[in-house]
């Protein structure tokens, strides 16, 4: 029901995921509303999420007209909703998932099949095995299962239950070939609607091609819409989710948010790959769902497993369930803990660790009700440039991207992600000092005036590589976006393996100040991890044909070549080679335009810092930052390891502090095989997890006291123990020194009267 005229969920939530997931309900006879209740209660959780309906077909409630009944399961959802809501407890119920075993068995015909015809399963088949009685076959929304179950199931879920929210749990029909549904349904809606067959030319020169790809994601939205209105009917205070699992299926579940926002009241961020992953995976998750879901208060649920990796039948040490739920709530997402019965009957002891966090949560929610990220940078995420020019690849546009958030989150910059659709919006680009186009290769003409203007106004604009090069038709500018703003000009692609980025000047000048510490060369492009006909990694290493044409433009760094196509010292064939000749190209430039700057990098620098880390990409990106745009109003003095994320709440300033800094937290990759491999000397694949936080000391935060009005004096505590902490004010800073950070901390700085 609403709150002060506010819906439930626009207050901080602590949400547990309980799952029974297995075809003959192992441990379905011990679970009760009861016992869930009281689970959630001694967690302090304050919304429990339960299946409806699980992927074998089966409901957890009575009287449903769609699906049997679970045969072992005692579990009704309606009590538990009922009883969960006397104890302040919000119960959401998972329904609609494409997987479901029992239509499928009833009509075989309904699932989503490949160009082959095999059933596309969302359970986990090694590469080579075939498909044979799946458990987890997908139906496809174009086939009647739509009209006569999944639409009505929506219905009747949320009203034989009484559920307080619905989720749509791994709705999943995906456009890319590999798991694009070719079933006699599809080809037969397509048809009709297009008057073209499903392309078998996978290529975006074929225009069915193009079209399918669309056409699929509005399958998916036009379903979204019909099960929203189905589920608000029976309550408008139901609140209506998705399972975007972001980091997950290429990515496309962002494109799905950002195309059906209108659609859903809150997203769920599944971040089950967080255990295989760095520190800021479970931050950049959640920023960029916010950003896909755009403006307002909408919340992000995400996900920490609460077991570890692929076990879940086992407790991670409580350290690693902490450390993620801190994460969670320090970006600004609703911290979703997944359970399943195998684990709470057989090691529950994470339950301990949500528990802490949990109570210590509840104990500030005053500090995270109604606040407002401090926006510094905005990282731009463009559906069209990772569906349409980096649809084979998306993990190279999504490394480009990451690598400059994660380069914010390492320096303590106020960050979040934009979507690109809001960029025509002037309210959401006047809030960044600094917009970064990493890697952003579509831009339509529209967007291209707006950056324009944006820069001209006094705006510092980052971008990278084929900035701009087509268009959203798949049309060609044949030059870079703002290409006449930064006095350059585009003439293609050099396809290099490896090149450099010469921070030198050329001839007889001298190095420049700029990059004082940094070596002469810094290589770009790197070995194959798949190594199976590739020596290098595709495009890391390739630089655009850029030259200076504008007396505005200076260039800052130039474009180097190699000595050779891959490396002969060290490991022959897998190593960099050395740098060779100094191009006339640019590598990094400066212009001036209007009031403001913009910042043009030719290599993909952000994926390079994501897939490395080397301090000295995080200094090329840095350093002109600091050099040619505004500083940001609030720095924190800290190590690397710590995650700072910044607030405004009226008259407050709320910075979350999160201690990265970890003992035996080890992750390994193999490096791909190659000819006359021998044995490997150890196992190639290792997944260590956080067993222990180093406390760090000595912090000092920065804040520029005109962002709460400039108040003559002003005070500073730390928000779970109410400690006050020192403070000095002076030119109109305040600097606040946090003597300890253990995991997690949340500083206040508000006037002191």
């Amino acid at each position: 029901m609403p709150e002060g005229g506010r819906k439930w969920w626009h207050k901080p939530l602590r949400v547990i995921q309980f799952n029974i997931e297995d075809p003959y309900g192992f441990y379905a006879h011990l679970i009760s509303a009861d016992m869930l209740v009281a689970m959630a209660k001694k967690a302090r959780a304050n919304m429990l999420v339960v299946f409806a309906r699980d992927a074998w077909g089966r409901v957890f409630y009575e009287g449903s007209r769609l699906y049997p009944r679970h045969p072992t399961s005692k579990l009704d959802v309606s009590e538990l909703a009922e009883k969960a809501r006397r104890e302040g407890i919000h119960v959401a119920v998972m329904v609609a998932h494409t997987a479901n075993r029992y239509l499928y068995r009833l009509h075989p015909d309904w699932a989503q099949r490949t160009r082959k015809g095999e059933v596309i399963v969302l359970e986990h088949y090694p590469r080579m095995e075939k498909v044979e009685n799946p458990q987890w076959p997908l139906i496809c929304p174009n086939s009647p299962a739509l009209d006569l179950y999944f639409v009505p199931e929506t219905e009747e879920a949320a009203r034989i239950t009484g559920a307080d929210g619905i989720l749509l749990d791994s709705f999943r029909y995906l456009p890319d070939p590999v798991r694009a549904c070719y079933c006699s349904h599809c080809q037969l809606k397509f048809k009709r609607e297009y008057g073209l067959d499903l392309p078998h030319v996978m290529s975006e020169d074929d225009v069915a091609f193009r079209y399918s790809w669309e056409w699929r994601y509005s399958v998916t939205i036009r379903a979204l819409a019909r099960m929203r209105e189905a589920a608000k009917k029976v309550s408008p205070d139901v609140l209506f989710f998705y399972n975007s699992h972001p980091a997950g299926w290429a990515g496309r579940g962002n494109i799905v948010v950002i195309k059906g926002r209108r659609y859903l009241d809150a997203v769920f961020a599944e971040a089950s790959e967080t255990d295989v992953r760095g520190p800021g995976m479970l931050t950049i998750v959640t920023k960029l769902s916010k950003a896909a879901l755009g403006e307002g208060d909408k919340p992000v649920f995400v996900s920490r497993n609460a077991f570890y990796d692929l076990r879940p039948v086992q407790s991670p040490p409580p350290e690693t369930v902490r450390m993620g739920i801190w994460e969670i709530a320090a970006s600004g997402g609703q911290p979703m803990v997944t359970i399943f019965s195998s684990q709470f009957f057989n090691d529950p002891r994470a339950l301990e660790a949500v528990e802490e966090a949990y109570t210590r949560l509840e104990k500030v929610e005053e500090y995270m009700r109604d606040v407002q990220p401090l926006r510094y940078m905005g990282v731009i995420f463009d559906p069209d440039t990772h569906d349409k020019y980096y649809w084979r690849k998306p993990e190279y546009y999504i490394g480009e991207i990451e690598g400059f958030a994660l380069a914010a989150m390492h320096s303590h910059i106020p960050w979040e992600f934009v979507a690109s659709v809001d960029l025509n919006k002037r309210s959401v680009l006047k809030r960044y000092n600094v917009i970064v186009a990493a890697g952003m290769a579509v831009v339509d003409d529209e967007v291209e005036a707006t950056l324009s203007s944006y820069v001209e106004e006094g705006g510092t604009l980052v971008a990278t590589h084929e900035f701009g090069v087509m268009r959203p038709d798949y049309t060609y500018r044949e030059a870079l976006a703002l290409q006449d703003a930064m006095g350059l000009k585009y003439e293609g692609l050099l396809w290099f393996g490896y090149s450099y980025l010469h921070l030198g000047r050329k001839g007889e000048e001298q190095y420049d100040e700029l990059w004082k510490g940094l070596p002469e060369a810094v290589p770009f492009g790197d070995h194959s991890t798949v190594f199976v006909k590739d020596r290098t990694e595709p495009r890391l290493g390739e630089v655009p044909r850029v030259e200076v044409i504008g007396e505005n433009a200076k260039v800052l760094a130039w474009a180097r070549l190699g000595k050779s196509a891959y490396g002969y010292e060290y490991t022959l064939g897998r190593s960099t080679p050395a740098p060779d000749t100094v191009l006339s190209y640019v590598g990094l430039s400066h212009s001036r335009f209007g009031k403001g700057s913009i910042l043009y990098y030719a290599h993909l620098i952000g994926a390079h810092y994501s897939r490395l880390g080397l301090p000295d990409y995080l200094e090329l990106m840095l350093r002109p930052i600091r050099e040619y745009a505004p500083p940001p109003s609030i720095t924190t003095n800290a190590p690397e390891t710590v995650q700072t994320e910044y607030y405004k709440q009226g008259d407050r300033l709320i910075v979350h502090l999160v201690n990265h800094t970890y003992n035996q937290r080890i992750l390994s990759a193999p490096t791909g095989p190659s000819k006359q491999a021998p044995p490997a000397f150890e196992p190639g694949y290792r997944v260590h997890p956080i067993r222990r936080v180093i406390p760090i000391r000595g912090i000092e935060i920065t804040a520029d006291l005109s962002l709460i009005g400039q108040p003559s004096s002003v005070k500073a505590y730390e928000a779970f123990t109410r400690r006050p902490l020192k403070v000095e004010v002076k030119q109109g800073k305040a600097r606040v020194e946090l003597p300890e950070l253990e995991e997690y901390s949340i500083v206040v700085i508000e006037p002191s009267s």
